[in-house]
């Protein structure tokens, strides 16, 4: 989980100390300003001169500005759009930021996030909720154990092809086939099982377990709760892309908060 500590930092005040940017070393001297009035630093150990606005290379705030913006952004237990962020950013920094910022500053920390370690569940609770990207319908298909998230995949339609890509997901992150699969029925399901499990008709019968109706899969079913409750302020995400971003940081936080929480 991104670390992020309000008190150890205080933008205005600039607590941090700066360190050269190129060899990391602390022992600089001032060295006039900029053209904008910021002030430049020269280190004194590889006479690189630089200005101090932010810990992270080609940034404009420091970590601990962004991380905050960022955990808001994916909390379990806030829900806030990104123009209410900027707000809350500037009440804890005294800082104004862009929502257009925050939203970048999202999509740049969804890339580096690594796939989840090797499951041990054996059943794997599978189903696909509708949301909305740019107005337009879509399907968020997920695959669930008791561990949390082991797989989502997002597309327009309810195609074979599409139930294929999210179940070979699931097998690559937890590495074994599971011994059970509880889905709602959807025929996309029996025939994408078949062709990736490799389970045939006859053991899909014992192994491959249908629970449609309210409350029989109850462990995916209360997940999609948490998702609608959470995306719910977003009137619509406005891209694919933002979309991916988001849920990938969120089903992350989802999975290390459910993970410090069984432990």
């Amino acid at each position: 989980m991104i670390q992020t500590d309000l008190y150890s930092f205080s933008y205005k005040k600039g607590s941090l100390v700066p360190f050269c940017k190129r060899c990391s070393g602390q022992n600089f001297y001032r060295n006039g300003k900029n053209k904008n009035g910021i002030i430049r630093y020269r280190c004194r150990n590889c006479n690189f001169r630089f200005v101090w606005t932010s810990d992270l290379p080609k940034r404009k705030f420091f970590s601990s500005v962004i991380g905050f913006a960022v955990e808001i952004y994916t909390s379990l237990r806030m829900a806030v759009s990104l123009r209410g962020i900027t707000d809350i950013v500037k009440k804890a920094f005294g800082v104004l930021v862009s929502y257009e910022t925050v939203r970048q500053w999202v999509l740049a920390a969804s890339k580096p996030i690594s796939r989840r370690e090797i499951a041990k569940a054996t059943t794997w609770h599978v189903d696909e909720t509708y949301i909305k990207i740019k107005g337009n319908g879509y399907w968020l298909w997920i695959v669930y154990d008791k561990l949390g998230v082991l797989a989502w995949h997002i597309s327009k339609k309810r195609k074979i092809g599409d139930a294929r890509v999210l179940l070979k997901k699931a097998l690559q992150v937890a590495g074994i086939k599971p011994k059970r699969i509880i889905t709602d029925g959807l025929a996309q399901y029996c025939y994408a099982i078949k062709k990736v499990i490799g389970w045939n008709w006859r053991a899909q019968k014992e192994k491959h377990i249908v629970s449609s109706g309210i409350g029989r899969n109850w462990y995916i079913e209360r997940l999609n709760r948490e998702v609608k409750r959470r995306i719910k302020y977003f009137s619509t995400f406005q891209c694919l892309k933002g979309a991916r971003a988001f849920f990938g940081l969120w089903f992350y936080h989802y999975n290390q908060f459910k993970s410090s929480h069984d432990s």
